[in-house]
């Protein structure tokens, strides 16, 4: 039992052990990326943009996804769709759908790339600022 106090003592000490203030620096989006693969784009995600997809493997194993991305806003607006089979933070293709007009709707088709087989499959649209 004194052993268990003790060690309840020392741990939150060992916590308040030196070191520097200083916040350990993190890496940035772009340095996180495999080579060919393109980085998050800064922008505002758009969850309403993709109003219908299909994201479906084909007899031979190979995804295919295609749909239809409408612009909702008052005006002209320029989106990049990422495409992800896979866990959310792996890699990805990017579709960069330029000058969609207000109220219009534009189809899109995309070979992904694949991180996982099995899926599944993400979509996230944005509008690029």
């Amino acid at each position: 039992m004194r052993a268990w106090i003790s060690v309840l003592f020392v741990l939150p000490l060992a916590a308040c052990g030196g070191g520097d203030d200083e916040p350990t620096p993190q890496a940035d989006a772009s340095s996180a990326v495999a080579p060919g693969v393109p980085a998050q784009t800064a922008g505002t995600v758009d969850p309403l943009a993709i109003t219908s997809f299909s994201c479906r493997q084909d007899d031979s194993g190979r995804w295919k996804v295609k749909g239809t991305l409408e612009n909702s806003g008052p005006k002209s607006r320029d989106y990049r769709l990422t495409v992800f089979i896979g866990q959310q933070t792996g890699p990805a293709r990017t579709l960069d759908l330029d000058r969609v007009g207000a109220g219009s709707s534009v189809p899109f088709t995309v070979d992904p790339i694949v991180a996982a087989p099995d899926g599944p499959c993400r979509l996230q649209a944005s509008v690029v600022h």
